[in-house]
Order: structure tokens, then C-alpha cells, then sequence
């Protein structure tokens, strides 16, 4: 499974940049140190193992069932070429009641679910942008009836100074940096929390857990181009979701069909 993001996508994230330095500017994972010694053979869990894990420990529409809402901002250089602050909201009441919206100026992006019956909204000239954001703070394959278990690959690495387990996919060059048009990765903490991933030339990193119930959530989401911060995403609110008004979750005119999509929402 590839995933993919628009050359326009990508081209604004890089438009982005703040020129803020990550902690390993080389954007190269550096593989565990053996110490010298030859390593045995290490066996490790299927790459559906570490996905579907990590979705229940950090992120709650999966690992919880009381309804919540999170609220998060975030600032970038949409297309009016004004630095603007977006927002991102997701009303989770159950597994068929949700919303997931971000807006930016003048445009929005939703996807929401209503019973068995979804919804889709793509509004304005920094749509394409905005569905960037809600890739990037749910960012887990689906591993449903398109997922393939031999598209992935799985190891140690580091991401320093935390060990890590990488599970990817698609090519890597010979000095060992991912290809950015072929590799998808993410790199998975000891205890099965997603830290780190990597598709199309970009790198996330997720800091700051936070436990809500049980669920360790990240409070903070980087997006990276070349080792510099092209946008942060802050969670400003995590709770309850209290009383919901049931009708935000069908959005009548936009009904939508999923497919071709690796998210789960």
C-alpha cells in the first residue's frame, strides 16, 4: 500500500517552513547500535500488529468509548500567501457517530460518519492542504480488506536517543535515506506508540503524550522537510464530549463512498 499526497500538498508544506532545525537535521534514522557484536536473528510482530496496537495506545476514536471532542491549532502560509492559524476539531461519539474538520481562511475540509452512511466536504483553494492535517494527526494505515502484510517490512532502528521499530514499505536508496516518492514509514516506540513517520518527503514527529483515559494522545505534531519545521499542530483541548447536537454528523449533499483511501476516517 502507497500512500500518496498531491504535488501541490507537498509543495506547500515545503512553502512552510520556518526554518526551525529538527533534532537529527539529516532527516536519516540511525539504525540501533550493536556494539560491535553480531546481533542474533530477532523475530518481530506483523506490521498489522504494530499499527492496529498503536491506534488503541495513542489515539482515542480507537482506544476508548466514551465520546470526546479535541481541539487543535495550527499556523502555515496558505494560499492567500498570509500567515493564517487553521483549526482541526474531532467530535467522536462512536464508531459510526464522528467528525473530523480543519479550516484555514475561507476553506475547509471534513469527513464525518452518520450510522452507515459518510460524508465528505473539500471547500476552497487550500482543501488539499487541510486534508494534509487530518493525515497527519491519523496518520495509521487502515488494515482492513486492502491492507497487504507482504508490502511491509519490519526492524530496529533509532530514533534518537528512543529505540524504535520501523515498519515499512517501498524503496530505499543505497545510502540508506528513504526514497520520497516510494517509501512510506513509521517508526513505533518500546511500548507501541507511532513517534516518527515518513511518506512523500515528509517527516512527522509526534511529542508531548499525554494520558486521556487511558489513552496516551500527542500533544504536539511537527511536519518536517529537509530536518525544518514546516507546521506544528497543537492540541489545545482534549475532554468530554458532554451533550452533541446529532446532526453535525451528516453533512446532506456530500455524501461519500470510501475507497482509495489508506485512513481509517
Amino acid at each position: 500500500m502507497q500512500v500518496r499526497l498531491t504535488a501541490a500538498v507537498v509543495a506547500a508544506v515545503m512553502a512552510w517552513s520556518v526554518g526551525l532545525q529538527a533534532a537529527d537535521s539529516t532527516g536519516r534514522v540511525k539504525q540501533a547500535d550493536s556494539g560491535g557484536k553480531v546481533a542474533a536473528a530477532e523475530s518481530f510482530a506483523s506490521a498489522q500488529t504494530y499499527f492496529d496496537r498503536a491506534r488503541k495506545l495513542g489515539f482515542p476514536a480507537a482506544g476508548q468509548n466514551a465520546p470526546y471532542v479535541l481541539k487543535a491549532e495550527f499556523t502555515t502560509r496558505g494560499s492567500s500567501g498570509v500567515v493564517e492559524t487553521g483549526t482541526y476539531t474531532d467530535t467522536w461519539v462512536s464508531d459510526s457517530k464522528w467528525r473530523r474538520e480543519a479550516t484555514l481562511g475561507k476553506s475547509r475540509f471534513a469527513r464525518s460518519r452518520n450510522g452507515k452512511k459518510r460524508y465528505r466536504v473539500a471547500e476552497g483553494p487550500d482543501a488539499a492542504l487541510l486534508q494534509f492535517v487530518l493525515t497527519a494527526m491519523e496518520p495509521l494505515p487502515a488494515t482492513d480488506a486492502y491492507f497487504t502484510e507482504s508490502d511491509w517490512r519490519v526492524k530496529r532502528d533509532a530514533v534518537d536517543p528512543v529505540a524504535t521499530t520501523r515498519v515499512a514499505s517501498g524503496r530505499e536508496n543505497p545510502d540508506g535515506t528513504p526514497d520520497p516518492k516510494q517509501f512510506n514509514g513509521f517508526w513505533f516506540d518500546d511500548s507501541g506508540q507511532l513517534v516518527k513517520t515518513y511518506g512523500n518527503g515528509l517527516e512527522t514527529r509526534r511529542e508531548d503524550f499525554a494520558d486521556f483515559n487511558g489513552v496516551k494522545v500527542a500533544r504536539r505534531v511537527e511536519i518536517l522537510i529537509e530536518g525544518k519545521v514546516g507546521m506544528r499542530i497543537d492540541v489545545t483541548a482534549l475532554e468530554p464530549a458532554g451533550k452533541v447536537d446529532g446532526s453535525m454528523f451528516a453533512m446532506k449533499g456530500h455524501d461519500w463512498v470510501r475507497q482509495y483511501t489508506f485512513e481509517v476516517r
